[in-house]
């Protein structure tokens, strides 16, 4: 299945966030995470049901104050500023993309959190940092990024303390394998790549993953149901941005090109989202 996918690198992703990443926090509601959305019903807006999802994932960590977390992926940094107001802990965030970590250590400073939340330049495949130093790792839609989840869950483990936990998210495969489809399967590829997305795998796939890592999974939570309208808002933001600016980078308006119409079926979402906990022993 992987010969027609592009595995992105760490300086691919990078590049691209280091372009991106502001306009793609613009249509994302101030993150540049999914939603969780609880219903059809729920009108709530893109910055409120990103800051829910990032509530769940803190509530997930279970960390205290003077608790030590590393926020794997933490684009411009809301979500790890977020975690150190909530819960007292100190928060070390890291980024491929330098602008990530520009923008995420001057909210910090606004916000009067610097001595709390710290981010820096690393790449979660090869994190700089003594073993056992973390009691809780945060991986907010970042290892999506990453072709080999073995590794980075394994890099997690080196660093965690053992009892220490860690939540990530992840976008998965649903339905028939595409395999099935060469078509859609090219279709796929072209998505995530113009994401610098990795393959997609399967939440059953986890368990092996968490093994080789030396983790043990507490949970999988399938929550895409409550996700599946970041589609649409992503796009219809985007859409809107690009009626009224010239200035999309050639990899958002490739996106948008290659985008939803205007009559999506939310039910017919072929991508999943689950969030994993985990507890080294």
């Amino acid at each position: 299945m992987t010969d027609v996918f592009r595995l992105p690198t760490p300086g691919e992703v990078g590049a691209f966030y280091d372009e991106a990443n502001e306009l793609i926090t613009r249509f994302q509601g101030g993150n540049m995470h999914y939603g969780y959305w609880t219903g059809p019903d729920d009108d709530s807006s893109f910055e409120v049901a990103g800051q829910r999802l990032t509530d769940i994932v803190i509530d997930k960590l279970g960390v205290r104050p003077g608790d030590r977390v590393l926020d794997v992926g933490c684009g411009p940094g809301k979500p790890g500023v977020h975690l150190a107001r909530r819960t007292g802990a100190a928060v070390l965030g890291i980024s491929v993309s330098e602008r990530d970590v520009a923008l995420a250590g001057a909210r910090a400073r606004a916000e009067g959190l610097a001595d709390r939340a710290v981010f820096q330049h690393a790449d979660a495949t090869a994190l700089p940092f003594e073993p056992e130093s973390f009691d809780a790792v945060m991986l907010l839609e970042s290892i999506v990024h990453i072709p080999d989840r073995a590794q980075v869950l394994g890099q997690v483990s080196r660093v965690l303390r053992p009892g220490g936990r860690a939540v990530l998210t992840d976008f998965v495969r649903r339905g028939e394998d595409l395999e099935q489809d060469a078509e859609t399967q090219a279709a796929v590829a072209a998505a995530l790549w113009a994401w610098r997305a990795a393959p997609l795998v399967r939440a059953e796939d986890y368990p092996g993953f968490a093994e080789q890592a030396g983790l043990v999974i507490d949970e999988i939570t399938d929550i895409t149901m409550q996700t599946m309208y970041t589609y649409p808002r992503t796009y219809e933001a985007m859409r809107e941005y690009a009626e009224r600016h010239d200035d999309l980078p050639e990899d958002l308006q490739r996106i948008l090109d290659m985008g939803l119409d205007e009559d999506f079926d939310p039910d017919m979402v072929s991508e999943g989202v689950i969030i994993v906990a985990l507890h080294r022993p």
